[in-house]
């Protein structure tokens, strides 16, 4: 795995298919990518692991790609969860897990597009809302 694949893999899953269609190969493909960007975190990645989320939760690689957040500047990944929070045409699947992450990352500038999540249909969204919420207004 060099830099061009792991960026190729990630532009070419903007998300990842649900996990009903989801593959063995698929999804080690990706846990590989993972595992590159937490070895040689870069910032370009942020976005695009965001935006990389299928519905489901990937067969359990999905709660791996924080390490990978944890190795970048905490303002980048605040910064870049906050386009994804406020974009309204979101998949669910992307929202839920980015709204997810967002309290692990607790920062006032990501309210408005929590109460995007808190507004959302799916009952799981809503709930991750609130607890990040409440994460963000523990922390100030």
């Amino acid at each position: 795995m060099n830099r061009s694949e792991a960026f190729a893999f990630l532009h070419e899953h903007q998300p990842m298919p649900d996990d009903n269609e989801l593959t063995q190969e698929l999804i080690d493909r990706y846990d590989e990518v993972r595992k590159f960007f937490v070895a040689t975190p870069e910032k370009e990645a942020i976005s695009l692991f965001l935006n990389s989320y299928g519905k489901g939760d990937g067969w359990g690689v999905y709660q791996l790609v924080e390490d990978f957040f944890y190795k970048c500047n905490q303002d980048d990944v605040v910064c870049e969860i906050k386009k994804v929070l406020e974009d309204p045409s979101v998949p669910d699947g992307v929202r839920y897990w980015v709204t997810q992450v967002s309290g692990v990352f607790p920062d006032d500038r990501l309210k408005k597009g929590l109460e995007t999540s808190l507004n959302s249909e799916d009952e799981d969204i809503q709930d991750a809302a609130k607890l990040a919420l409440d994460l963000i207004s523990d922390d100030f």
